[in-house]
């Protein structure tokens, strides 16, 4: 928890509100294989750096096996486990994924709930945002609701959904919106009950939630920072 005060935190987040929507591209992502590169990011970045995440996501993605192949892939875990097992680089130097094995099953588990369904991510993302959110939730092996609304966000289908992560928990926290200790929440009726507030909160500082938390996850990564350099 940032020392930062609410007001001045909620001043800062205002600030950097404007930059967000000056970053969002319009439109909809719909190429099947950007959305599974997106969706895989999501899953693969559980408890491990982001960049890593994204080197993961990369080299998944290289060899094709999620968008490419639409027929039963009985063997798909053990190749993404054999992608996922090698050396990634990350920034110019070589790191190893921390959870291979565990992340190729989930891959794997939701691609097969996608092809099981007889469409594809690009149809899923044509629903309405919350059956979709819903649907991964209940079907995607890995995803939770913060995952999934990630996912909406990142592929440009919706910026009215929420990325309830341990920064924005904080500055809700701050705020006194959020009077919970949990760092993350994973069921969906809880998390929407949450998600309502910040949303409330963001139509009184009139900017979109599902931009209005980018700019809290940047401001109060960037308050923790310079909190821990005057502790040091």
């Amino acid at each position: 928890m940032t020392s930062y005060s609410a007001e001045a935190l909620s001043r800062a987040v205002a600030a950097v509100c404007p930059d967000i929507r000056l970053r969002i591209e319009e439109g909809v992502v719909s190429d099947e294989r950007h959305l599974w590169w997106e969706l895989s990011c999501c899953i693969l970045s559980s408890q491990v750096p982001y960049s890593l995440a994204i080197a993961a996501a990369d080299a998944i993605d290289a060899q094709g096996f999620l968008y490419q192949n639409k027929k039963d892939q009985l063997d798909l875990p053990e190749r993404l486990l054999a992608v996922l097992s090698l050396p990634l680089d990350v920034e110019g130097k070589k790191r190893s994924y921390r959870f291979p094995k565990a992340k190729a099953g989930q891959l794997a588990s939701t691609w097969a709930a996608v092809v099981d369904t007889g469409g594809s991510l690009s149809a899923l993302i044509s629903r309405d945002v919350n059956d979709a959110r819903a649907w991964l939730v209940a079907n995607a092996c890995g995803i939770g609701p913060k995952q999934a609304s990630m996912f909406l966000r990142n592929c440009g289908v919706t910026y009215d959904l929420a990325i309830l992560d341990r920064h924005v928990l904080n500055y809700m926290s701050a705020q006194g919106i959020y009077s919970g200790t949990q760092a993350s929440i994973s069921g969906l009726s809880q998390y929407g009950r949450h998600e309502q507030r910040l949303r409330d909160h963001a139509w009184e500082m009139s900017c979109p939630v599902g931009l209005l938390d980018w700019a809290i996850w940047i401001v109060m990564r960037v308050a923790n920072r310079k909190q821990e350099a005057i502790i040091l």
